[in-house]
């Protein structure tokens, strides 16, 4: 986990969007292919190593920043690696430390800009 952390720091750093993408899709297949029931260790694993350096730096800036990037793969990657994180208790508690909702909104405008009208038939 730690790899896949440090590989994500470096693509970013690098500005590298495909290693970037990278990463996220390489967890985010990880997640799918262990059980449910066992998918919140992986979760778990996440938050312990802090992959979105949210307790390491005090906030929001490091996912805020990828979240950003005009890149529909890189949304796509993102969007889904952090639906695999809320997918648990202790997930969403780290998605909106000391309760800030910044990581939820913005996934929210992100998913509205990419799929306006999806999204707005799912709320029907």
């Amino acid at each position: 986990m730690q790899e896949h952390k440090t590989k994500l720091i470096a693509n970013y750093q690098d500005k590298n969007i495909d290693g970037i993408i990278e990463v996220l899709l390489s967890l985010r297949v990880n997640a799918l292919q262990i059980a449910p029931e066992l998918r919140k260790n992986l979760v778990y694993e996440l938050i312990r190593n802090d992959i979105f350096q949210i307790e390491e730096n005090d906030g929001f800036d490091f996912l805020l920043s990828i979240l950003d990037i005009n890149n529909n793969s890189l949304k796509h990657a993102i969007t889904s690696l952090i639906s695999v994180i809320s997918s648990t208790l202790r997930g969403v508690e780290y998605l909106i430390s000391k309760n800030r909702m910044v990581v939820i909104e913005r996934v929210i405008k992100v998913l509205l800009i990419a799929k306006p009208v999806l999204l707005i038939a799912r709320v029907y």
